[in-house]
């Protein structure tokens, strides 16, 4: 356990330190979207504590970054670089995609694809394809309000390191306590009320690494099938939020990744719930999914069933409170 705690803390007292510092440069530089006081530069803090606290990992025996975890860091490196442009550009919708295609068809073009064994080699290129991009934009649309993304970014990166640590996943597992580390020290300064954002780079760097590292990820076995789901039980709520934001955006005739107020968190807020009382509700819920998803790692259980059943019953009745808050 020793090089997981010390990738987490590194990474956290880093994060702390740099995010105080871009805090104060961003308030020096005026480095803000519109009107907002918090700046949109957090992303940065966060790659370079996670950086950080993985290269920690290195100065322990036996670890060896393989190729395709060398692979993977690349392409999160330049999916973090062009989505800075992007917050300081604000690049056209079209363009935003175009550059997705670009940069996940040439990280396939070398990358491990998604292992379906029932599934030919090229469905599961498609698979591997729409997995990233949705996973990746999954995490930038939750990026809407102060501690929404990286709260449950935090709980779900804590999901994966313990599901990867017990199968075994030594690298990749100390890659998830990393950036826990960096998660849990922008939180600090992301909880509301915010002084600091995560920013389309961060937002987009956050939901590729979720994205291709649960793939990295080895879950199933032959006496365990079911645990291949380990990555979609721990995904689940912010893969629940992101298809009720596109079904309310389609009813109401608007693309799915144009902005609008159609968020379930937006919509709690906005029937007169607090924040914070919205955010541990919403904490809970990616809390039950990512406990279901570890549990899924022994089989197909009775602790398992419990937890989805009450991660299902608690998505459920968000997802109801929302819809009532449209409506009022």
């Amino acid at each position: 356990m020793r090089p997981y705690l010390d990738a987490f803390l590194v990474s956290f007292f880093l994060g702390c330190i740099l995010l105080f510092f871009l805090k104060r440069f961003s308030r020096i530089q005026s480095i803000f979207r519109h009107n907002d006081e918090a700046s949109f530069v957090g992303g940065v803090g966060i790659l370079l504590s996670f950086a950080l606290g993985s290269a920690t990992l290195f100065f322990y025996k036996n670890v060896y970054v393989s190729r395709e975890l060398t692979h993977i860091l690349i392409f999160a490196f330049l999916f973090f670089i062009t989505c800075l442009f992007d917050d300081f550009k604000e690049f056209s919708l079209s363009k935003k995609i175009l550059i997705q295609v670009i940069l996940i068809g040439l990280f396939l073009v070398n990358g491990k694809p998604i292992q379906i064994y029932f599934v030919p080699l090229w469905g599961n290129y498609i698979i591997s394809f729409l997995w990233i991009a949705g996973i990746t934009n999954v995490f930038n649309l939750l990026d809407i309000g102060d501690g929404f993304c990286a709260g449950v970014s935090l709980i779900v990166g804590l999901a994966f390191f313990i599901a990867l640590f017990i199968g075994g996943n030594i690298i990749t597992a100390g890659l998830f306590a990393a950036l826990c580390g960096a998660l849990s020290a922008f939180l600090i300064f992301n909880f509301p009320p915010a002084k600091i954002m995560l920013g389309n780079s961060g937002s987009h760097f956050l939901g590729f690494l979720f994205a291709v590292l649960s793939m990295h990820g080895d879950y199933a076995t032959l006496d365990n099938p079911f645990s291949v789901l380990v990555p979609v039980a721990i995904l689940a709520f912010p893969m629940i939020d992101t298809l009720y934001l596109i079904v309310a955006r389609f009813r109401k005739g608007i693309f799915p990744l144009k902005k609008s107020n159609d968020h379930i968190f937006l919509s709690l807020l906005s029937s007169g719930k607090g924040i914070k009382r919205v955010l541990l509700e919403i904490y809970l819920i990616t809390l039950l999914w990512g406990t279901s998803g570890v549990l899924l790692v022994f089989g197909f259980n009775a602790m398992f069933l419990i937890s989805a059943i009450l991660a299902i019953l608690f998505s459920v009745r968000l997802i109801f409170m929302g819809q009532r808050a449209q409506a009022t």
